[in-house]
């Protein structure tokens, strides 16, 4: 006997790539175009409005602005596909979505409580502020080497807060580039962001329906501040709406 695996999503190498080309192919038959700036994105723009699809994995986001075409788009996929209807988005990926009849608030909350608690600093004393801006970090920085494993793990879970908070983007970035051997001075400054996450562990991003769609953008740079090698720190923020949408800060 022989057994044909009609969904191998996981286990075997080439399922998530069979997967993706198997769903992108379908929502390009439905009217969805791939985004040219991310390729789990799919867009629709038309006379009937806008709608988009996210993809992680097998676990699909759908979001519009009229709720019959998010319905039919739900019925031509459960056609196709096996699908479960998980109904109106709360909880993806570590990200909360509070909605209110008036706006919608993205928020990383219960990861921050898991991160504090699994790094034991849910007792640790608050801070309101995530970085001493006079203070120079560089390579050499700091008089004993700290244990790189777990500096490491806790910079790498900073890292993914900076989903929703633009605050953090600055300093997680310095810290990011202490990874490989990282000081005591370093470690001392990836707990300080901890400790200033503690007390602003439910700040997010607000959007507001009301608010007018305006793009606007910000960039700014030091000129060759940066101790290691005399390169420039920059950073840059988009906002839609007076709402932040993208944001980066580099060296």
């Amino acid at each position: 006997m022989v057994c044909r695996l009609k969904t191998p999503l996981y286990g075997l190498k080439q399922a998530p790539r069979a997967w993706h080309l198997k769903i992108t192919k379908y929502l390009h038959q439905i009217g969805l175009n791939k985004s040219k700036s991310d390729n789990s994105l799919f867009i629709r723009s038309d006379s009937r409005g806008h709608l988009f699809i996210i993809i992680y994995v097998d676990d699909l986001v759908i979001e519009g602005e009229h709720f019959v075409d998010i319905e039919h788009i739900k019925k031509l996929l459960s056609s196709r596909l096996e699908m479960k209807d998980m109904k109106e988005l709360h909880y993806f990926l570590g990200i909360e979505v509070i909605r209110t009849p008036d706006d919608i608030m993205l928020s990383q909350r219960h990861y921050i409580l898991n991160l504090l608690y699994k790094f034991g600093m849910t007792e640790c004393k608050p801070i309101t502020t995530p970085l001493d801006r006079n203070l120079k970090l560089d390579v050499d920085s700091g008089t004993t080497k700290c244990e790189p494993t777990f500096y490491r793990q806790l910079v790498r879970s900073l890292i993914y807060l900076i989903i929703t908070r633009p605050d953090l983007s600055y300093p997680v970035d310095l810290l990011r580039e202490f990874m490989q051997t990282p000081r005591d001075i370093h470690l001392d400054c990836a707990k300080r962001v901890v400790r200033y996450v503690s007390v602003t562990w439910d700040f997010g991003i607000l959007y507001v329906s009301a608010t007018p769609i305006r793009l606007k953008g910000y960039t700014n740079a030091d000129w060759a501040d940066y101790k290691v090698d005399r390169r420039s720190t920059s950073g840059f923020v988009f906002s839609l709406g007076n709402r932040a949408i993208s944001w980066s800060n580099k060296n």
